[in-house]
């Protein structure tokens, strides 16, 4: 399902995995105290067993936070389905299902809730992000990992090479405010430049973050009549697109910055937007 005017649960652009309810609380206050719209783009798959406790923490979330997703085995959300916590696979698939492509995947390297991964070889999560970047061919997503402990390039950096990823991609828990949440917004300011503003007749959407890849493009055409693009190849150029350009030939109309063709155009396209 496209995630561009989308309802309900979709591909948004940060998941980030955790399976400590107190964790995952840190980190959200962390990024709202950063800044609250980014929460918006955000879906946390929270890995703690059913219970109370994870339906109560769950509840509290998305109170705090309105414009947070959530996908947990308990509370009022979208359930994991429990195979998750069993199979590799079916957690990559289901992580994979929950990202935008070329967004960011934020793990926590030990996942105890998974019984598919020895205690003693926590740093295998690794893989679960391997293969959910794999999952990506066009526009793959970057990985980065969480942890609490010290010394972690001895246990396991020679895996986290093997697997593709360097031991700078581990960020340190301890240090959310001054380390996790600046890689976080640089990360995703890199991958998704552009903030996309639509209607849909008398509906006005959230913001959302579009990248400048042909995949985002090519998603936000195929589901809007007419779009107009400021500054979407890294200059000021102003392009016309969408589904009302003539069938077969839906090359963008492309206009000069300050030229009086894009003048009207962005004047009517904001008209619109403010509900003319």
């Amino acid at each position: 399902m496209s995630w561009v005017g989308a309802t309900g649960f979709v591909r948004r652009p940060l998941v980030i995995v955790e399976d400590h309810l107190h964790h995952v609380t840190e980190l959200l206050d962390a990024l709202k105290e950063s800044d609250p719209g980014m929460l918006a783009q955000v879906t946390v798959a929270c890995l703690d067993r059913p219970g109370p406790d994870t339906a109560r923490l769950v509840s509290h979330w998305l109170a705090a936070h309105p414009a947070l997703q959530v996908a947990a085995a308990s509370g009022p959300v979208p359930s994991l389905d429990p195979a998750v916590f069993e199979s590799s696979s079916r957690l990559a698939k289901a992580l994979a299902a929950m990202l935008r492509p070329g967004g960011l995947l934020l793990q926590d390297i030990q996942l105890s809730t998974l019984g598919f991964i020895p205690p003693d070889r926590w740093w295998e999560s690794i893989y679960i992000a391997n293969t959910v970047r794999g999952m990506f061919p066009e526009n793959p997503p970057t990985c980065r990992f969480l942890s609490n402990k010290r010394g972690y390039e001895a246990t396991f950096g020679r895996d986290l090479l093997d697997a593709g990823f360097d031991p700078r991609d581990v960020l340190d828990t301890r240090e959310l405010r001054g380390m996790v949440v600046p890689v976080v917004r640089s990360t995703l300011e890199r991958a998704f430049p552009l903030v996309l503003r639509m209607v849909r007749g008398s509906e006005v959407f959230s913001e959302t973050v579009v990248g400048r890849t042909e995949g985002d493009r090519r998603e936000v055409e195929c589901e809007l009549d007419l779009v107009l693009w400021q500054g979407s190849s890294g200059d000021q150029t102003v392009e016309i697109g969408g589904r009302l350009l003539p069938e077969g030939d839906r090359r963008p109309a492309c206009f000069k910055p300050c030229t009086q063709e894009a003048v009207t155009w962005i004047e009517l396209v904001e008209d619109r937007l403010r509900g003319g």
